[in-house]
């Protein structure tokens, strides 16, 4: 499953403060070595990984730069946990994923170990047991990549040896309240088991105490009270105290639901060597907020559903409910077959039902009963039983059901609170709440259950892009605010306002609004130039696939630093993480204390295949990756270099091969590119009007999203904006930055319209990297020279100045402003101005510490108007 932009963004970002805590961590065990040996204590340095996460406020990558939350591990030491703040149906499971194989791969250089997954309800576990057993799911996908296929998945009290930690990725899937500390009596994870002991010595009072000094926070049995010839302690030989000694990485789902004092004691006393919390709405008074992503995000990226329509019925019973959102249901099934017919693509549209009772003894014809739903659906309006499922707590007739198959003949599932959380399915469009008394809480609790879109792509259709929510007995105003608190608790604050109000209904919500161009640039047609590929004697879009990479020597590629590598280097990054070396332990056949790390035993062969694994990302061939990889092993072994050092440093050194490779692609791709624009394949022009649909065209009309409190975009002045291209522009469509462009570009005389265009809208520039660039602002000005010139701009933040993603960017930008001015006089185009001759691009940069520093730059250009 490719990641989507903004999942590639949160990720780099992880890896930019894990980068921050190596380097820091190594200046400090540097200066405190200088410390030792010059006899002086250490006790005053800074702590590293607050020294990191402030160099992280100071780059502009923490999200939310609040001072330093501090965990400290029962074993001592401060816990780096960072928070990913991820919206209802952003994928956060799947960022955890990755982000697990760039902690052990890239930070710690191994692929084993442990891997806590906590969760906080049964729901949620299930369905992460569930995707993380599945090989075929994508997040097992990216597990076992980052293991060379050696996952071992566990729940509670299953096995585990030290084996297992030093030679497979084990990922202990548990919930919250299992580790909770002040109950460990009753918990089995603090008894002895039989289970885990050859992690601990059985009756060396030396190695015992050396395992204490080395992880203090041991729990142990105080031998002499127990009335034995021992005496002394012996340590318990739990699941716990297993955790204790492995240090994992813990990744925390819904991690706002671990803020209390004894959810973070339980957590500190199970010493984390990193701790990554997942929540759609974390708390910034207690979490570290690294990565927040947007609902804008999310709408942008097709990952959810949206707009919500509300169907608030009025003097309607709960059967009059029933029956429309059945209707609904049986017509967005009508789209989603012809849908099929065209694409191929297979949607199946599910209703969930919300009812008042559930159990066995509670049908008592007062109030709405799951049994009452079924009988009155299959008898009443033809649902065939087959396709009708009952989910409480007792009765679970969704478990083991493939919602998304083909085979699946599911249409109907209700419930009352079984569903309420962790929980989802794509194909779920439809909410129908047949209780007035709880339809409020239901609102609000359930709304997240029908925002995912299915395969995260919007169909286009509006009927299968939207999801529908029905209820009775409901003031429409109210039933609006829940939905909107819902959204709000899913994480979806900046898209609360994206309701809709049904037809039955009356209010605030959403309502879509026909916007027109303004008076003297109506009946124009505005055409923007693609990037285009000659293809015998015509042009078609360029395709990256086939006219970028496909033309990459992949022969011709090799590790360029294969001489010169130093892996002493990459060696020292690879021991950096604190294991415990108990001679007693490795003399033996068990290991007394931490797990030595078999990646770095001497006598175990590279694992080839693997290695190659790692290179696909770059070179999708795996038999250039492997003779890649030979050629740049034969090297490095040709230069006299130990093998043990190329067996422990081979994580380190396949990822700076990747990342040497990668530049090697990119530049190739490059230089492809501008050969072929220099001889003349490549092009950015505008065809005009043979045909014009070659051409990008602005609309004459454009739909936008408004509520009863939208306000329109006025300038300083309080007069409304002047020079949009469409009129009127509405405040809630533009962040703050967009907004301070916007009435900038307002009030220059130079300009004659500007205009916003929609996100990840038709026009995107296509260079030789994959990714097109989707530009945020058009603008048509003219100077005094009287040339015309229509200029793009993209907007970002402060911490993308210099960034390799705005650099290629900045080069992209240069080659396509020379093709257009090589094509402008190609076909014969109506523009607001025959006289453009000119475009130009800019990327604009917002600052905290300098607000008006990205009007220099647009100053620059105006300055002769």
């Amino acid at each position: 499953m490719q990641l989507r932009e903004y999942q590639e963004r949160a990720l780099d970002t992880f890896a930019g403060f894990l980068r921050l805590v190596a380097d820091r961590r190594a200046n400090d065990a540097a200066r405190r070595a200088a410390l030792a040996g010059a006899g002086l204590a250490a006790d005053d340095l800074p702590d590293p990984v607050i020294q990191a996460w402030n160099e992280a406020r100071k780059q502009g990558l923490a999200a939310v730069p609040t001072d330093w939350h501090m965990i400290q591990a029962g074993a001592g030491g401060t816990v780096p946990h960072i928070c990913f703040r991820v919206p209802t149906g952003g994928g956060k499971t799947l960022m955890a994923a990755h982000a697990v194989e760039r902690y052990f791969v890239d930070h710690e250089k191994r692929r084993a170990g442990l891997v806590l997954w906590i969760t906080p309800s049964d729901a949620i576990f299930n369905q992460t047991w569930r995707q993380l057993r599945d090989r075929e799911h994508p997040y097992r996908q990216v597990l076992d990549r980052a293991s060379g296929g050696r996952v071992r998945l566990l729940k509670k009290l299953e096995r585990l040896t030290p084996l297992d930690l030093s030679s497979q990725l084990c990922v202990l899937v548990m919930m919250l309240q299992s580790a909770n500390v002040e109950a460990k009596e009753t918990r089995k994870i603090f008894q002895d088991s039989g289970d885990y002991t050859s992690f601990f010595p059985s009756d060396d009072p030396l190695t015992t105490k050396r395992l204490l000094d080395s992880v203090p926070n041991l729990e142990t049995h105080d031998l002499a009270s127990l009335g034995g010839p021992m005496t002394g302690p012996q340590i318990k030989t739990s699941l716990g105290n297993v955790l204790r000694i492995a240090q994992p990485m813990i990744v925390m789902d819904e991690g706002h639901r671990a803020y209390s004092d004894l959810a973070r004691k339980t957590l500190a006393s199970l010493n984390p060597r990193f701790m990554l919390e997942l929540s759609a709405t974390p708390k910034a008074e207690r979490s570290n907020i690294l990565v927040s992503v947007s609902g804008r995000a999310l709408k942008d990226e097709n990952m959810i559903k949206l707009p919500i329509n509300l169907n608030a019925l009025r003097n309607a019973d709960w059967k009059a409910t029933l029956s429309k959102a059945w209707e609904k249901t049986e017509q967005l099934n009508e789209a989603a077959e012809k849908l099929r017919g065209n694409t191929g693509r297979y949607i199946r549209p599910i209703m969930l039902i919300r009812v008042e009772r559930t159990g066995r003894d509670q049908q008592d014809g007062l109030h709405v009963h799951a049994e009452d739903v079924r009988k009155r659906l299959i008898e009443k309006m033809g649902v065939p039983p087959e396709a009708i499922r009952v989910q409480t707590a007792t009765v679970k007739e969704l478990e083991g059901e493939d919602l998304l198959s083909e085979y699946s003949p599911v249409r109907v599932i209700v419930t009352k609170d079984a569903l309420r959380e962790g929980w989802d399915c794509p194909f779920a469009y439809v909410l129908a709440i047949l209780s007035s008394t709880t339809a409020a809480t239901a609102l609000t609790q359930m709304i997240g259950r029908i925002l995912r879109q299915p395969q995260a792509q919007a169909t286009g259709i509006e009927e299968l892009d939207t999801a529908w929510v029905y209820c009775f007995d409901q003031e429409v105003s109210a039933a609006v605010d829940n939905v909107r608190k819902g959204l709000q608790s899913e994480g979806l604050d900046d898209i609360a306002d994206q309701v809709r109000t049904g037809a039955r209904a009356e209010g605030d919500g959403l309502r879509r609004e026909i916007v027109e161009r303004r008076k003297p640039f109506k009946g124009k047609e505005i055409l923007l130039p693609k990037v285009r590929y000659r293809e015998g004697k015509g042009w078609r879009d360029l395709d990256y696939e086939r006219d970028i990479l496909a033309h990459v020597a992949w022969d011709k590629l090799a590790y360029s630093r294969a001489k010169s590598v130093t892996l002493d280097g990459l060696q020292k990054a690879m021991i950096a993480h604190a294991y415990v070396d108990i001679e007693a332990g490795l003399a033996g056949d068990r290991i007394a204390g931490e797990i030595e790390d078999t990646e770095a035993l001497e006598d175990r062969p590279l694992d080839r295949p693997f290695l190659v694994r790692q290179l696909l990302d770059v070179v999708p061939n795996p038999w250039q990756g492997m003779r890649i990889l030979d050629e740049a092993l034969q090297t490095i072994r040709g230069r006299g270099l130990p093998e043990v050092q190329i067996v422990r440093t081979r994580l380190a050194l396949v990822n700076d091969i990747k990342r040497d490779l990668q530049d090697q692609v990119d530049a190739a791709a490059e230089a492809h590119f501008r050969d072929r624009v220099n001889a003349g394949d490549i092009s950015f022009q505008l065809v005009g009007a043979t045909p014009p649909a070659d051409d990008w065209k602005v609309p004459a009309k454009i739909t936008v999203t408004t509520t009863s409190r939208s306000k329109k975009l006025t300038r300083a002045n309080g007069t409304p904006a002047q020079l949009s291209l469409f009129d009127p522009v509405y405040e809630d469509s533009l962040n703050k930055f967009e907004k301070d462009v916007a009435l900038y570009l307002d009030e220059k005389d130079a300009v004659h319209w500007w205009h916003r265009i929609a996100a990840r809208a038709d026009w995107g520039l296509q260079g030789w990297l994959r990714n097109k660039v989707y530009p945020d602002f058009l603008c048509w000005f003219v100077l005094k020279d009287g040339v015309a010139r229509l200029m793009a701009l993209e907007t970002k933040g402060k911490q993308y100045q210099g960034s390799p993603d705005t650099e290629w960017k900045k080069s992209l930008f240069k080659v396509l402003e020379d093709l257009y001015a090589k094509g402008v006089d190609r076909g014969e185009v109506q523009l607001v101005d025959p006289q453009a001759r000119e475009m130009r691009f800019r990327i604009l940069l917002s600052s905290e510490a300098h607000p008006q520093a990205w009007q220099t730059d647009l100053a620059a250009l105006f300055a002769a108007a």
